[in-house]
């Protein structure tokens, strides 16, 4: 239905689509014209086009924001409602391409019911605007250069400059200057393949509209990574845009930045127009539905602070140092956050109970559920807001006594990470699907698998493949590729444990077999090829003896049939106090 203009009154603003395709960028910043929106369509993540309408002519404009997206996705504003513009950005024109009008806020003020007038699609304008964020990219560019003498960033806030939000760029543009926050900067990387070698750094920006990923590469590196600082606001223009890798970063948006020769990137002496850093933080909880390799912000008290360990690398064979945290948060559970290199070295360990918040937290279901700082997360300790104040109140008075729920279980060999304790009947009824499941279990010993227990596998620290034996001098590993004059043993023990409600066959490896005989891989591989009397009497004395045992459970498939497979992940002797405790509890809540 289309509604006549009379019978509106001065619902709409006359004029405005012309004052909006004709008018500088300066003067639409404080321009608030009341529109019809006559169409609306999803293009991509935080951005929405709608057709708007002053009754007279209409055109094409682009909404800019998650906020302004989500009213969209969710109906609160709906076709053919009229709305107040609260702010508008336009694009230049360099004389062949359109401007493009940006919404970054408006106002609903009431839904209609039909088209009002019979508007004409409004003329294109193809005029430079007054203001060409050119004009300031070559002015920065010289000054820039004077500067860098000086090995001191310029400072700037050129008021005539057309500000692009950072949620409007794309690659289709070469004619932008944006105004972030440098919310992350990464350490220097190095690099090295078939074509040469090099260094890169990245750095995480922010606006009112979004955010986005710069690097910066050998060059760029020189001349920029020793003046750009964290949290200070600077002018950035002409970098490269190309679609983003979300395998490697956590940043919200579709694209990602690239220094390049023709960068130039200049200090804001008025930073207080960007906002700080924005967290959407995911409750501990909830990280039992967030899919693996998912990347979270997240915020808890670290309630306990490991030890810096030195680990290798299986694929790479380097060294690599980690700290984990015991993080939890008002939901009442807890997890384990891993720290990785500097992160792990620099971490204050004298702080009692500090405040962890982590942007871009790594998810992982290893050990249950996990997080992890990674190369692009952002971590805060005792951040200053309103969040991690109400959290600190919170745990002093009432958090640090409260019983929490347990996200992650044990570490790989070890660690100070609780399972849940479940029989083996309770296990079998658990609903395990593509993810594995962890629980502690105390249990004894009933059978042991002698055959195949242990095998001979690669001499190397980082390697434990299997060897084929050539003589008796020589001992090949595929892996590898080489031919080693000896071997050492694996462990890989298969025992059935039993609780008072069932048996399940379990696989003890290395550390967990070493622990329960009591003696090392190779010394009991030199009993077994020694002596087969005491190896077998060896193997014999794990029957009936009770332990703790940490253990994964998943599916396996094999020859068409699934079913259950454990994996001991570590072996404690009993803790006869703790367990009496532990079944106390057990009785106390079946009253």
């Amino acid at each position: 239905a289309v509604v006549s203009t009379q019978s509106t009154g001065d619902k709409l603003t006359r004029g405005g689509i012309m004052t909006m395709t004709s008018e500088s960028p300066i003067f639409l910043e404080s321009y608030k014209p009341v529109v019809q929106i006559n169409a609306i369509k999803k293009v991509m993540q935080g951005k929405t086009k709608l057709i708007i309408s002053d009754g007279e002519f209409h055109m094409t404009t682009i909404t800019i924001g998650a906020q302004l997206d989500g009213m969209f996705e969710r109906g609160e504003i709906k076709r053919n409602a009229i709305c107040r513009l609260d702010r508008v950005k336009k694009t230049d024109s360099d004389g062949t391409k359109p401007c493009v009008c940006l919404i970054m806020d408006l106002t609903l003020l009431e839904h209609w019911d039909g088209k009002i007038g019979n508007p004409q699609k409004a003329p294109e304008c193809t005029v430079p605007s007054r203001n060409n964020a050119s004009n300031m990219s070559s002015n920065m560019s010289s000054n820039m250069s004077s500067n860098m003498s000086n090995t001191s960033m310029m400072s700037t806030n050129p008021g005539n400059v057309n500000v692009y939000p950072i949620a409007s760029l794309n690659p289709y543009q070469n004619k932008w200057t944006i105004r972030a926050r440098v919310t992350k900067k990464s350490d220097i990387r190095t690099w090295s393949n078939a074509r040469g070698e090099g260094k890169l750094f990245s750095m995480e920006l922010m606006d009112e509209s979004g955010e986005i990923r710069c690097t910066g590469f050998t060059d760029a590196v020189e001349k920029y990574y020793n003046i750009i600082e964290q949290d200070r606001v600077y002018f950035i223009s002409r970098c490269s845009l190309k679609t983003a890798n979300k395998t490697y970063s956590a940043v919200k948006n579709d694209y990602e930045m690239t220094i390049n020769s023709d960068t130039t990137i200049a200090l804001c002496d008025d930073p207080s127009s960007v906002p700080q850093v924005k967290m959407d933080y995911t409750n501990i909880s909830e990280l039992e539905s967030v899919e693996n390799g998912a990347f979270v912000d997240i915020i808890g008290v670290a309630t306990s602070v490991g030890e810096i360990q030195n680990i290798t690398a299986r694929a790479t064979g380097k060294q690599l140092t980690k700290r984990d945290l015991k993080l939890q948060d008002k939901s009442g559970a807890a997890v384990s956050l891993t720290l990785w290199g500097g992160d792990a070295e620099k971490f204050c360990t004298g702080s009692d109970a500090p405040i962890v918040a982590v942007k871009g937290a790594k998810v992982s279901d290893f050990g249950g559920r996990s997080v992890s700082v990674s190369f692009n997360s952002t971590m805060q300790v005792n951040p200053d807001n309103d969040v991690a104040h109400e959290l600190r109140g919170w745990y002093d008075t009432v958090g640090k006594d409260m019983d929490v729920k347990q996200m992650s279980g044990s570490q790989g060999g070890g660690g100070n990470m609780t399972t849940p304790f479940k029989t083996f009947q309770e296990i079998k009824q658990v609903n395990i699907q593509d993810k594995p499941e962890y629980f502690s279990n105390t249990a004894s010993v009933v059978f042991v698998k002698k055959d195949n227990c242990m095998y001979q596998a690669c001499p190397t620290a980082e390697c434990n493949k299997k060897v084929i034996q050539e003589s008796d001098t020589e001992f090949r590993c595929e892996k590898c590729d080489k031919v080693h004059p000896n071997f050492k043993y694996r462990l890989m023990l298969t025992v059935k444990l039993a609780d008072f409600t069932g048996a399940e066959w379990v696989t003890c490896f290395q550390d967990s077999a070493e622990k329960m005989l009591g003696i090392s891989a190779d010394e009991l591989g030199a009993l077994k090829e020694n002596d087969q009397m005491a190896f077998e009497t060896t193997l014999n004395k794990l029957n009936f003896a009770t332990h703790t045992f940490k253990i994964r459970a998943r599916l396996d498939t094999y020859m068409d049939e699934t079913r259950m497979k454990c994996t001991a992940l570590s072996v404690e002797k009993v803790d006869f106090a703790a367990e009496g405790r532990r079944l106390l509890a057990e009785i106390r809540a079946l009253s």
